[in-house]
């Protein structure tokens, strides 16, 4: 592994400038990921209790309003855990990738276009969680698009030689 103030060692492919930007639009994809879901989550709350609490009610479960809010509070943090899961791989994943390993751009492209489509309901919702919506989805998609132009390419055939 290189430092950017050490030059590669011999033989090895300078690894191109589109590769660097895959790597930290990947990286922001994730802090703005963590930003959208703790918007949607604050925003939604209390409209979200309710719909929990009225859905519940209508299938005959009579649970307090306490009770719900603390269901709602169980499926907060478990839907941080996964993500904080999600991203910790997908940044190993940035790493391999930034490092030459094609494999790794294959996968950041599947789980990219994923996490895309995942995206874009997003961007119905409130106008902050709609300009995060828009940010992720121009982080994600400079990630993938980055990591396939010319240089990336040649930096990534070259590696397999």
């Amino acid at each position: 592994m290189t430092t950017p103030n050490m030059p590669p060692p011999e033989g090895a492919p300078r690894r191109p400038d589109s590769v660097t930007l895959s790597f930290w639009t990947g990286i922001a994809s994730v802090v703005v990921g963590f930003a959208l879901l703790a918007v949607s989550f604050a925003v939604g709350g209390d409209d979200d209790v309710r719909m929990v609490a009225d859905s519940l009610r209508a299938q005959g479960q009579q649970l307090t309003e306490q009770d719900v809010r603390a269901l709602y509070s169980v499926v907060v943090v478990a839907t941080f855990g996964v993500m904080a899961v999600v991203a910790a791989l997908w940044i190993m994943f940035l790493f391999f990738m930034r490092s030459g390993r094609n494999w790794a751009r294959i996968v950041i492209t599947a789980v990219g276009v994923a996490w895309f489509a995942l995206t874009v309901p997003a961007v119905q919702g409130g106008p902050v969680v709609v300009l995060l919506a828009l940010v992720q989805l121009a982080a994600i998609g400079a990630t993938v698009v980055a990591a396939f132009l010319a240089p990336s390419n040649e930096y990534f055939a070259a590696g397999r030689r």
